[in-house]
């Protein structure tokens, strides 16, 4: 019980501690929004107000000098009042220990008179902007003036640098000076924001000029000096080249003139200050002159070509007609023994007809030259193709003379094969007689005998009075692989044969041991006898010994050698 007394004395003493700790931080703060009262109280603006008041303001600085001053009177006997008031009922409260009501109320009375502080500071910056207002005005309308009447000069003296856009420059500089008119009037009226606005505008048009003319000296210097310079000198080479009979593709005298009204459209497009139009002007008209450049210098260095090149591809052009005819003379020779591929002498006539287009058009180019009508980069083209014409027929016929070189080479190669063919053949004969057969099989003889016709044709193709090498030489193939063919049907004939000869010899032994097998054999003799199917006795035979003697086949195949 004793300590909860304690603790509700304990409680107390802290609580009023805490009540005589906020009355004196109140007390605190309250001097010092005293204090700064105070200086707000001295901080009047009634000299300013009264300067303001002789200065006999007009028109938008009247209009805002009224709403500052209404302004300052609603704060100081209004706002200021209010402040006062709070600040002595914060004090009551305070001193009847009210404390925190008190100090509520200096939160509020603090946040005001800073309110009231910054609005007295933005009320007295308006004050002084419009006393300085005057003296600005007249410091900057004094720079502008000489700023006008600098740019005035250079526009009038330096005209011949705008060209046509000293008009334009003109009428610009006149509307500044209207508005510097305007400017002193309002100053005179006692109008200095109207005034300072106009002189905002004065300044923003006067750097514009003075861009402006940056602009349009480099833009105007082109089209008065430098593309008439470069015009005039392109009429002086061109009339020039014209006496000494150069001939153009184009008409020189109509691009001069269509570049010459690009250059007057430009200095219009200038004059109305369209500075984007006349870039993309100018730089048309450079690459139109830059055209012309071009054209008189390709008939120039086309002269020169032409003149170093005639000879050399006259010579050139000669070489290959006694070339052409050369292998002319050739194939005639060789058709009198030979058909030649039709795409070879569709070839070989392809390039005469060439020979002589190209004969006519370095003919013709050689006249135009001489009647003085020639276009020389024409001529020059002309030329080039001829060349490669040239070229072209040059390494058409080198490969016809290599085809016909292969021709004859590959007639000796047929000769020599169709000899070994015809060698090949008889060795099969021999190897067919050398069995000593009743007969051969019908497939047997038709292949051989298909074989020997194909050799006699190709020797009877090789001794005719026009070989055809190229069907010669695809029937020589035909013939090596029907060859080869026969080759294998003699080498599968003797192989069965000789094994069917040695397993009816062998089969003897059962002839009279097994009727069934006997009746076999019997077969077997007759397809080899008489009807002269080998393959067929060979099957028939082996199938029967194998019936009776397991494995006796093979052990006879490996006695026959290949």
């Amino acid at each position: 019980m004793f300590a909860i007394i304690i603790g509700i004395i304990l409680i107390i003493l802290i609580f009023l501690w805490y009540m005589w700790f906020l009355q004196k931080k109140n007390a605190s703060t309250l001097n010092k929004l005293k204090d700064q009262t105070e200086q707000l109280k001295k901080a009047k603006l009634d000299d300013k107000i009264e300067k303001l008041e002789k200065m006999k303001l007009a028109g938008a600085s009247s209009d805002r000098f009224n709403q500052l001053k209404d302004d300052y009177k609603k704060q100081t006997d209004q706002n200021f009042s209010d402040i006062l008031t709070q600040m002595r009922t914060a004090e009551y409260r305070n001193t009847e220990f009210k404390v925190f009501g008190s100090s509520s109320l200096l939160k509020k009375t603090n946040t005001e008179v800073a309110d009231f502080e910054k609005k007295l500071s933005e009320i007295s910056k308006g004050f002084d902007d419009l006393l300085v207002s005057n003296e600005r005005n007249a410091t900057h309308s004094e720079e502008l003036q000489k700023n006008y009447q600098s740019l005035r000069k250079q526009v009038l003296t330096q005209s011949f640098n705008y060209g046509s856009a000293t008009d334009k420059l003109e009428d610009e500089l006149s509307e500044i000076a209207n508005l510097l008119d305007k400017e002193k009037q309002l100053t005179n009226k006692g109008d200095h924001i109207e005034a300072s606005q106009y002189l905002d505008d004065i300044k923003l048009k006067l750097g514009l000029i003075t861009d402006q003319l940056k602009v349009i000296e480099p833009l105007f210097h082109d089209l008065n000096e430098v593309f008439p310079g470069q015009i005039d000198e392109i009429k002086r080479v061109y009339q020039k080249l014209v006496k000494q009979y150069f001939q153009f593709q184009d008409d020189i005298v109509q691009l001069i003139s269509e570049t010459q009204d690009e250059i007057d459209e430009s200095n219009t497009k200038l004059g109305e200050l369209n500075f984007n139009a006349v870039n993309t002007k100018n730089e048309d008209i450079k690459q139109r002159i830059d055209d012309l450049y071009e054209t008189l210098t390709v008939e120039i260095d086309g002269k020169k070509d032409v003149l170093k090149e005639q000879k050399p591809v006259l010579d050139y052009l000669n070489h290959a007609v006694f070339q052409h005819n050369r292998l002319d003379t050739r194939i005639q020779k060789l058709q009198e023994g030979y058909i030649l591929t039709d795409k070879t002498v569709k070839t070989f006539n392809d390039n005469f007809t060439m020979l002589n287009e190209v004969r006519q058009e370095y003919d013709a180019d050689v006249q135009r030259i001489a009647d003085k009508k020639a276009v020389f980069s024409a001529v020059r083209n002309d030329f080039k193709e001829i060349v490669k014409h040239l070229d072209d027929i040059e390494a058409s016929e080198k490969t016809i003379n290599d085809d016909l070189n292969q021709m004859l080479s590959s007639e000796q190669i047929a000769r020599n094969s169709v000899d070994d063919y015809a060698k090949r053949l008889e060795i099969q004969k021999k190897m067919v007689e050398q069995l000593r057969l009743n007969g051969l099989p019908d497939d047997y003889l038709d292949y051989f005998y298909m074989v020997y016709d194909e050799i006699n044709k190709l020797y009877d193709e090789l001794d005719a009075k026009q070989i055809n090498m190229e069907d010669i030489s695809k029937q020589v193939i035909v013939t090596q692989e029907d060859l080869s063919n026969l080759v294998e049907k003699t080498k599968k004939l003797k192989y069965n044969v000789v094994l069917t000869e040695k397993l009816l010899q062998y089969a003897n032994r059962y002839a009279n041991k097994n009727p069934e097998f006997t009746d076999q054999l019997v077969r077997a003799r007759s397809l080899f006898d008489n009807d002269y199917n080998y393959d067929e006795a060979t099957e028939v035979i082996s199938k029967a010994l194998e019936s009776v003697e397991s494995g006796s086949v093979a052990r006879i195949k490996e006695t026959i050698t290949a």
